[in-house]
């Protein structure tokens, strides 16, 4: 059982949403507020270093000092940014030195148990250089893609296997993910548990939605490769040259919003797509309204909290069978398929369209609330702080 002491403790993420980006990081948020009953927190988010005449220009976000997020206190110390492939594990030692005066200040005003990274590359990395000159246990958060893509390379690998054996706890998205991270980065079976997401239970609730004749699909997620848009293109101009009258709303920004433009301009579904970029809370809700079903397109995905808020809503799901969609998408949620396959995902496709009678949108509703509600999920992550800080003396309750 949790303890009834309140603990302190620090969440470092360069993922955490702010006045320029308030989308940014909003699951590592979410588990913030979801366990600000349990613990009192300090939050340090680093920021990449970019001047602010060239920001517009660049187009990057100006980020500076500090503020306060639904009253937590937020640092959000600046760090050099290098090339990724020249010299990527610089990243996570500059982030650490400059975020040094940040957690030298808010470990001496809030004496935390722990601190809490997000992300084992480069916020991970950077923590657990921060909290090695201190008796301050970490707890890491994989998350995914922080673990798969810093395998590509043996230095980078190196640094992912030493972050994640420091850690007095590893939290994992998923149950596939849990395995990867004891198979691939050499984590201790002992240190490692599974806490999934959280999700905004009062804005992602059961929608009433109205029939259409036609099937309205809807995705979200960021313009890169590993999401696959460019394999859900291909199933919907499988179902177009089928003669499903069938329409797609992708939403999201990234680097592949040209070539995917381009990519439905070739099949032939130029009319059946629209790439509506990023969306705030309530323009996403009203995106997941106006929709018959979800498709999730991945061909890896550590969790999956699109598909999460998407369930939320009633929406029913079709997903690749790539990981942390497994633990999501239920035979009474939708249709798992496998990943990088567009016939099998348009087969998909159709056949939750069959039987979509047959679904229950508030049965759908219901389970994703029950299961992984910000009350649920603060439960889970509280027994681990606790766990943590009763087996390092030098912790403190508040």
């Amino acid at each position: 059982m949790t303890s009834d002491k309140r603990l302190s403790g620090i969440t470092f993420s360069k993922q955490f949403p702010s006045s320029v980006e308030p989308l940014r990081g909003t699951f590592v948020a979410e588990q913030v507020l979801a366990t600000r009953s349990c613990v009192e927190w300090g939050v340090i988010a680093p920021a990449p270093w970019v001047p602010r005449v060239l920001a517009p220009i660049l187009k990057r976000p100006f980020v500076k000092g500090g503020d306060t997020f639904e009253g937590i206190r937020v640092e959000r110390p600046r760090y050099p940014v290098l090339p990724r492939r020249l010299l990527y594990t610089c990243v996570a030692p500059m982030m650490a030195e400059f975020s040094a005066p940040a957690f030298r200040r808010m470990t001496g005003d809030l004496s935390p148990a722990f601190v809490h990274a997000h992300g084992i590359y480069p916020s991970g990395s950077a923590a657990r250089r921060l909290c090695e000159s201190t008796d301050i246990p970490l707890v890491l958060s994989v998350h995914g893609s922080d673990l798969y893509t810093n395998l590509t390379r043996t230095s980078w690998a190196n640094e992912v296997r030493r972050t994640v054996a420091s850690a007095a706890a590893v939290v994992c998205v998923s149950k596939s993910l849990a395995r990867d991270v004891m198979a691939l980065a050499g984590a201790d079976p002992r240190r490692v548990t599974v806490v999934p997401n959280t999700f905004d239970t009062a804005r992602f609730r059961l929608l009433t939605r109205q029939r259409s004749e036609g099937l309205r699909l809807v995705s979200v997620g960021r313009l890169v490769p590993e999401k696959g848009f460019e394999v859900l293109l291909g199933a919907v101009a499988r179902l177009t040259e089928s003669g499903v009258d069938v329409s797609l709303i992708l939403v999201g920004t990234g680097p592949e919003h040209a070539a995917l433009r381009l990519r439905a301009r070739e099949l032939g579904i130029e009319a059946h797509v629209r790439l509506l970029g990023s969306q705030s809370g309530d323009e996403l809700v009203s995106c997941l309204r106006d929709a018959d079903m979800f498709v999730s397109s991945s061909k890896r995905e550590g969790f999956g909290v699109a598909i999460l808020e998407a369930l939320a809503t009633g929406l029913p799901v079709v997903a690749t069978r790539v990981g942390g969609p497994e633990d999501l998408v239920g035979p009474e949620d939708g249709v798992l398929v496998p990943g990088g396959d567009e016939t099998a995902l348009a087969e998909g496709i159709r056949a939750l369209w069959r039987r979509a009678d047959s679904l229950d949108p508030a049965s759908i509703s219901a389970r994703a609330h029950a299961v992984f509600n910000p009350e649920a999920i603060a439960v889970r992550l509280c027994e681990v702080y606790h766990r943590v800080a009763a087996a390092n003396p030098a912790g403190r309750d508040v």
